[in-house]
């Protein structure tokens, strides 16, 4: 869940586990004012946030949810009080058309096709979304090639699986995904802002969640068989 985390927290996940007491103190009391008095947040801390988020393979497995978190509140915070914007709502957006949030669309839809197909045959190393996540981040357009090239062996242990509906579905949100892209924006090398770690966690959330909803009875026993 993205909620709002203290200064302490934040100071943790901007700098790392092993903060000194010096920066912690002073990335405290620079944050304080943020929620004593609404000022807005300093851009370097979100920064350092973001890229902390974003070099996943860097993390342990138990800090990432932490951290995505944090980093998605603090960006969703400077984005509301710096740039004085509609602010991000909670659950995914699915009618947002900007390219970095798009982006991160589609990055959660490639961890999730190849994390379902992984599960199956009980595989648990990272996918290839959570390693290339740092590369996606500077490069999205040329990497997202790479992923795709790379999805084709999951797709098709799905497609001859019990959990071809949940392949069928993760496709379909795949091409609304697309749909919404502008040419230019998608073929774009500029790299992607914190935004796309809403995009990613928003729509990762809303898969697993539909995920659970799907998980009848009914289809267990057909896994089970």
């Amino acid at each position: 869940v993205v909620c709002a985390p203290t200064p302490e927290t934040i100071a943790r996940v901007a700098y790392g586990r092993r903060i000194d007491d010096k920066l912690r103190k002073a990335t405290v009391e620079r944050l304080l004012p943020c929620i004593v008095d609404a000022a807005p947040l300093p851009r370097d801390i979100m920064e350092c946030c973001v890229r902390r988020a974003c070099n996943r393979v860097a993390l342990e497995k138990w800090e990432w949810p932490e951290v995505l978190g944090v980093a998605c509140g603090v960006y969703k915070g400077y984005y509301a009080r710096h740039l004085q914007k509609e602010e991000y709502g909670m659950a995914l957006d699915k009618d947002r058309t900007s390219r970095d949030y798009l982006y991160g669309r589609l990055l959660a839809v490639a961890e999730y096709i190849e994390r379902t197909a992984l599960t199956m045959t009980e595989e648990r190393r990272p996918t290839n979304a959570e390693r290339l996540m740092q590369r996606f981040a500077d490069h999205p357009y040329a990497t997202w090639r790479q992923l795709e090239l790379q999805l084709s062996p999951y797709i098709q242990r799905l497609q001859s699986s019990a959990r071809v509906k949940l392949l069928a579905r993760a496709q379909k949100v795949l091409r609304e995904i697309f749909d919404k892209f502008l040419p230019e924006a998608f073929i774009s090398s500029a790299k992607l802002s914190g935004e796309f770690l809403l995009g990613y966690h928003a729509q990762m959330a809303d898969l697993y969640t539909k995920t659970e909803k799907d998980n009848t009875p009914e289809e267990n026993n057909q896994e089970g068989e």
